[in-house]
């Protein structure tokens, strides 16, 4: 194997509609290989049990040499990130590294960010206790709004904090101790899972109850609205892109009070059920979690049209192999069959408090951005205005062109660099110039 091809995506051919199978297997996209991790760094697999109980665990790295007082921290809501690929970059340049995973971990079907900012803080109050004097939080793509989440939080005094999330439950965050953190890095950020979601929700389905009646007039695959055959580009008017998004967010809002309706029956059939009475539908009723199935969750038109939010990206996304169509309505999807907690807390880009957008906002410690330009879910104007709502006095912002949203280089680049590695030395640099 050719150097080149360790960091370049593989040019394969886009699995076919219809023919390819809808299940597949994503592999370590976000794993570092062994062989990368400097000879002589020790490996720490580490238990976490977080204040109410929850068990989540994470791999603590040690590069070779004197004990380091300063580490990097990864975590992702649900994805495994204890072999995070930046890791091997932190290590040479002298950096432990904490990647943990959460609750959550590979199932969104009830997860809640309220929740799962109780893993992180458990994870950085088990590296103070370890000695460790300063904390470089790294948010990894969905990581970046946990993290800020966490941060946003953590900077609070206790009785300024969320006291409930937005599907209603407390917090309790004013009782959690919740370490802040020294350094926020977002390393190729969305703008959030609720407001990504938002953007990716298909307005042309009618009817959550039959997700296949479709209003021809907002379906971005109907080619009367501009589509065509992908992976061709597709061309969209601006008018009809703004009532798309318009009727996006009356979708959303839609589902949003089907999530409230069902958490409050929920709750009145819990107080109405009666011990004495366990053969009623009523006591059946106040123990059924309400679930949700959520279809048409990958269609946002700038995935077919290159001129939507214009970077570096090839068409798709890196929601769905393929066609669009495949992740919004096929097995291997976000937010497709949930809790109606996790709904309002993660994916309503109306409700969700744990996004990038907002936590933004609270970051007033040292912060870099490094958002690759090929991110096909990321893009530079978005995350510029956020970049401009960041209050921290020392805050800088950087891209990496024709790279992946996980940095790997695109096929066809007219550029040959590893991604990653200049990730790390962008990372690295920024660091050793401010620890």
């Amino acid at each position: 194997m050719t150097a080149q091809r360790t960091y370049q995506l593989p040019d394969l051919p886009l699995p076919e509609l219809f023919v390819a199978p809808e299940r597949r297997a994503r592999g370590a996209v976000n794993a570092y290989r062994i062989e990368q991790l400097p000879e002589g760094t020790q490996r720490e697999f580490i238990d976490i049990t977080a204040s109410d109980g929850a068990f989540s665990f994470g791999l603590l790295h040690l590069p070779p040499g004197p004990r380091p007082k300063k580490v990097a921290v990864f975590m992702h809501p649900r994805e495994n990130q204890s072999r995070q690929y930046l890791s091997p970059y932190l290590l040479k340049a002298g950096y432990a590294v904490w990647g943990q995973t959460s609750r959550a971990l590979n199932n969104d079907s009830d997860m809640v960010h309220e929740e799962v900012v109780r893993d992180t803080a458990a994870g950085i109050r088990m590296l103070k206790e370890r000695g460790f004097e300063k904390v470089v939080l790294i948010g990894s793509s969905g990581g970046t709004s946990l993290l800020s989440y966490y941060q946003w939080q953590a900077s609070l005094p206790p009785e300024k904090r969320f006291t409930h999330g937005p599907h209603g439950e407390p917090t309790r965050f004013a009782t959690e101790d919740m370490p802040p953190a020294d350094f926020y890095v977002a390393l190729a950020p969305h703008a959030g899972e609720g407001v990504i979601m938002l953007n990716m929700l298909d307005p042309a389905v009618v009817e959550e109850t039959n997700p296949l009646a479709i209003d021809p007039e907002l379906d971005m695959f109907n080619p009367a609205n501009g589509y065509q055959p992908f992976p061709q580009p597709s061309k969209y008017d601006p008018y009809w892109l703004a009532a798309y998004r318009k009727e996006q967010r009356a979708r959303a809002r839609r589902i949003d009070v089907i999530a409230r309706t069902l958490i409050a029956d929920y709750h009145e059939a819990r107080q109405a059920a009666d011990l004495e009475r366990l053969s009623s539908p009523t006591a059946r009723r106040a123990l059924m979690s309400p679930y949700m199935t959520v279809y048409g969750t990958v269609a946002n038109p700038a995935h077919t049209d290159p001129g939507i939010h214009p970077n570096h990206r090839l068409p798709g996304s890196i929601f769905s192999s393929g066609h669009p169509l495949r992740g919004g309505y096929g097995p291997v999807a976000l937010g497709r069959l949930l809790t109606a907690r996790a709904w309002l807390s993660t994916w309503s880009g109306l409700s969700a408090k744990a996004e990038w957008t907002h936590a933004a906002e609270h970051i007033d410690v040292p912060t870099l951005v490094v958002l690759p330009l090929g991110d096909s879910d990321a893009y530079p104007q978005e995350q510029e205005e956020i970049f401009s709502r960041i209050p921290a006095a020392d805050k800088t912002f950087t891209t990496l062109d024709h790279a992946h949203h996980y940095l790997f280089l695109l096929p066809g680049a007219p550029v040959d660099y590893n991604p990653r590695e200049k990730a790390g030395e962008i990372v690295t640099r920024w660091l050793g110039e401010r620890v």
